[in-house]
């Protein structure tokens, strides 16, 4: 070994530096023989060059990317001596394999084509003299454009194409479809697996006899028959030994076509079309630089044609919503993190997070590529088209690492481990990740998980035969969206976050009480952002980003305020054809929320957008809805612009909506089914008794003289309700509290008088009144062996016969007399389990009938266009 690369500590393993990716060795005194016996170089025959010293090198995997000679400042000052420096370097350069010269003497830099002999340009043809500094961070990427711009023929720096084929993939659509009538679905994951082979031939991954130029090139002997089989029996094969399959479900990065039978063999008739495609590939190019955002483009493309577009919807997530989740969420994408999503699709809310940081949370050392950052991506299927969606997360995953792979064509098997570990089929339940019952496991969960109601019983039913899945799904909250909700925080580890798509039911369900009860008695709610409808491809669902951190400790008490935003518009058009618009609140929205984060107690005070509101944590009370957009006035939401207007549909349009609330209707009349089912224990006997024998009516509301005038000169943060139809409006504001002769309550039932007479709400916490309401305080005795939410609703019933009104108000002295009939048990004692059981039944049908008239309002507001 050469003296100077031991006195220097010097090897292969150890250079003097790391330029981005690359090794740099800056020696002088070392040859050519010295390096190649070192193994820093390749071990060739470098004939007379071998006793050639030089100055530097910067080297990756034993490929010279750049050759380096530095001179004395006044070896370096007029032109001969620079181009005689340029000079001795070409050859050395050239046997090398190095297309890059850098000939400097500190003060002036000279970049050369070794390829041709003349200096590099920019992409304007301005000679580049940008300093060799080691230690500046952007000469990699400068190194990098050069390497990939320059040849034989060309001296500059070419902009780096980002290949993005989407009207290649419309083209081939076409072509199969004509031939095979498949499905877009079926389409789409052919052109991806032709698209992998031609991608992997073109970085020189797939040699040989297997590589797409080599197929090609059959058709001067073979059949196109003989083509397609040869494909089927050696490409494919070939492609499944360098990224081997996952045994625990079977799937690789393909795994079958239109052009490919489920036995692997080729499909009679379809070879003449399989040639047209591959020609298609052909005329395009290479395809060695791909654009981030092509798959989902590209999914975009497939679904516009697609009749089964509304089962597809679990592989589109809009690029403009993952990205504002991944923006509000960078702070957590850190080496060491574990992050999952549990329904993944096609892995983009995995992948676009870490898609900038690849070398550095994927290190290759030797044969192994060790992972700095674990994501695990779980969706559920059973037979061959159901595994696509994890098959184009992995060919989705290998996109993404195309720098990498084509810095490391040798270690696809380590990066197919990489792809394997990262997306999982679960095929031994129908409740697929739900299965696992993970707790505290993940640093960051980022999903938009699937919301159906239909079909949830089936899962809880299977839920009900294990143990410790009954355990663990405790909660019974509607649909698979509440499974999946409740999976998510018990997987998270404490101090965890999660950032959330789902849909209103969540926030607005009186049967999912316990379940907003469990996110707040287990996380901190940190922020919503109201979607707009029609946010999602496939379906016009109201929903929401839910933000949350798990507590460390469940006696935690939250204290900050939540964040929360109304989005319009999120940069796209809301249609089939997603144009890019110019307002986009949803980047807005993650921007301040990214501000709030870190001044969560005085945000408030410098917010300027009225779309943003800072709501007290007292808000979010498991009774009410956390649907945020009731929370801003009629008139603010038409300042904002963003009050619903009358739409316009197609006929196909209305059809699929008529379709869409089809199936709302089927799942609820299945809950109703549900709810019907449940039955008390025996024959149940009810005792009569009047309000005035139950409430404490004694009790008195403020009087006339508390006004809004005496409120706003007496500022608090006391809320005072008025007889409103809106449980959650505080129209009278906020009052100071303990004021002399004010009344004030807490915890109890109240009833309005005028206004919407005769409402019933269960007020939480502590409060006042206005003189139109007054107070339903249960006598003592009664505290622990009545239920409120039973009262509320019986009264409710009630009331409805009493015809309250205008000339009929609903005073003490009526109210005192009217009659409700409460569940006894056999002994005449109270029987509170019946009570809440018939108040869920209430709770349903008040959920079910305002999930109808939503759906029903929709078609109402409709315009139809012919």
């Amino acid at each position: 070994m050469s003296e100077e690369l031991i006195q220097r500590g010097l090897d292969r393993k150890n250079p003097t530096s790391k330029i981005g990716k690359w090794d740099y060795f800056s020696i002088g005194a070392t040859t050519l023989k010295a390096l190649k016996e070192a193994s820093i170089i390749r071990n060739v025959n470098y004939g007379y060059l071998e006793s050639k010293k030089v100055d530097g090198i910067i080297i990756h995997n034993k490929d010279v990317i750049a050759v380096i000679e530095f001179k004395q400042p006044k070896e370096f000052k007029t032109k001969a001596q620079k181009e005689k420096a340029i000079t001795q370097e070409i050859e050395v350069a050239k046997i090398l394999g190095s297309k890059i010269i850098i000939a400097t003497d500190t003060i002036d830099t000279i970049w050369v084509n070794s390829l041709t002999g003349q200096k590099i340009c920019n992409e304007s043809g301005i000679e580049i003299k940008t300093p060799f500094n080691p230690s500046d961070e952007n000469l990699p990427l400068l190194i990098e454009k050069i390497n990939y711009s320059i040849n034989e023929k060309n001296n500059n720096i070419l902009p780096k194409k980002l290949v993005n084929p989407t009207d290649l993939a419309k083209s081939i659509w076409q072509d199969i479809w004509s031939v095979s009538g498949a499905t877009p679905e079926n389409c789409l994951y052919t052109f991806v697996e032709l698209f992998i082979f031609k991608y992997l031939s073109d970085l020189n991954i797939l040699k040989n006899r297997h590589s797409f130029e080599f197929l090609l090139g059959m058709q001067a002997t073979d059949s196109t028959d003989e083509i397609l089989q040869y494909y089927a029996d050696e490409i494919r094969k070939k492609i499944k030994e360098l990224f081997p399959y996952n045994p625990l479900d079977n799937t690789t990065i393909i795994n079958g076509t239109i052009f490919v039978s489920k036995d692997q063999k080729s499909v009679s008739g379809y070879s003449s079309v399989f040639i047209k495609v591959l020609k298609k590939f052909a005329e395009y190019g290479r395809l060695e630089h791909i654009d981030y955002d092509f798959k989902s483009q590209l999914f975009e493309s497939f679904l516009k044609e697609s009749i089964s577009k509304k089962n597809w919807g679990q592989f589109f997530t809009p690029m403009k919503v993952i990205r504002a989740i991944e923006k509000m969420a960078k702070d957590e994408i850190k080496e060491g993190a574990v992050i999952c999503d549990p329904a993944c699709g096609v892995g983009k809310f995995l992948l676009e997070p870490i898609k900038s940081k690849l070398s550095q949370f994927y290190k290759v050392e030797g044969d192994s590529v060790i992972p700095k950052i674990t994501i695990r991506g779980f969706d559920k299927g059973f037979d061959k088209d159901e595994q696509k969606t994890i098959i184009l997360a992995k060919a989705n995953m290998l996109i993404y690492f195309s720098e990498i792979i084509k810095d490391y064509p040798n270690h696809t098997v380590a990066f197919g481990k990489i792809f394997n570990e990262s997306f999982t089929l679960k095929t031994n339940s129908i409740l697929g990740t739900l299965r696992d019952p993970i707790e505290n496991e993940y640093d960051l969960i980022l999903t938009n998980p699937p919301y159906v109601t239909s079909g949830s019983s089936n899962l809880k039913e299977e839920i009900s035969k294990d143990s410790e899945l009954k355990r663990y799904y405790k909660i019974n909250a509607i649909g698979v969206e509440g499974l999946f909700m409740e999976w998510i925080i018990r997987a998270l580890k404490p101090n965890g976050k999660a950032f959330i798509v789902v849909p209103d039911g969540i926030f607005n369900r009186q049967n999912d009480k316990n379940l907003r009860e469990f996110i707040r008695q287990e996380c901190f709610i940190d922020g919503i952002i109201s979607l707009p409808i029609n946010t999602f491809f496939t379906t016009n669902k109201k929903t929401y980003i839910l933000c949350l951190t798990k507590k460390n400790n469940k006696a935690d008490i939250q204290t900050d305020p939540v964040f929360t935003y109304l989005v319009s518009e999120i940069g796209e058009s809301r249609d089939i054809y997603r144009f890019d618009i110019e307002q986009n609140d949803l980047n807005e929205a993650t921007t301040l929320y990214n501000f709030f984060k870190g001044n969560k107690s005085s945000f408030e005070s410098f917010n300027k957008d009225p779309r943003c509101k800072i709501f007290p944590i007292k808000w979010f009370t498991v009774d009410s809805y956390w649907s945020i957009d009731r929370w801003w006035s009629k008139e603010e939401k038409i300042a904002l612009g963003i009050e619903e207007e009358d739409k316009a549909v197609s006929m196909l349009g209305f059809s699929s909506l008529v379709q869409d609330i089809s199936d709302t209707l089927s799942s609820l009349s299945a809950e109703i089914k549900d709810s019907a089912e449940k039955k008390f224990n025996s024959a149940q006997n009810f005792k009569e008794m009047k309000l005035g024998e139950i409430f404490d009516l004694s009790q008195k509301t403020n009087n006339s003289k508390f006004t809004k005038t005496f409120i706003e000169l007496n500022k608090g943060h006391i809320p005072v309700y008025s007889a409103s139809n809106d449980e959650n409006l505080v129209t009278y504001g906020y009052v100071k509290d303990n004021l002399p002769n004010i009344k004030y309550f807490e915890n109890c039932i109240t009833w309005n008088i005028d206004g919407s007479i005769g409402k019933i709400f269960i007020r939480a916490g502590r409060f006042s009144l206005s003189e139109k309401v007054i107070p339903l305080i249960l006598f003592k005795q009664y505290n622990s062996q009545l239920d409120n939410l039973f009262l509320k609703y019986s009264i409710e019933d009630r009331v409805k016969e009493e015809n309250f009104g205008f000339t009929n108000k609903a005073g003490k002295d009526k109210i005192a007399k009217i009659s409700i009939k409460i569940p006894i048990l056999s002994n005449g004692s109270f029987d509170l389990e019946a009570q809440k059981l018939i108040a869920q039944k209430y709770l349903l049908i008040e959920q079910i009938k305002s999930s109808i008239e939503e759906e029903l309002s929709k078609i109402k507001k409709l315009i139809i266009t012919f």
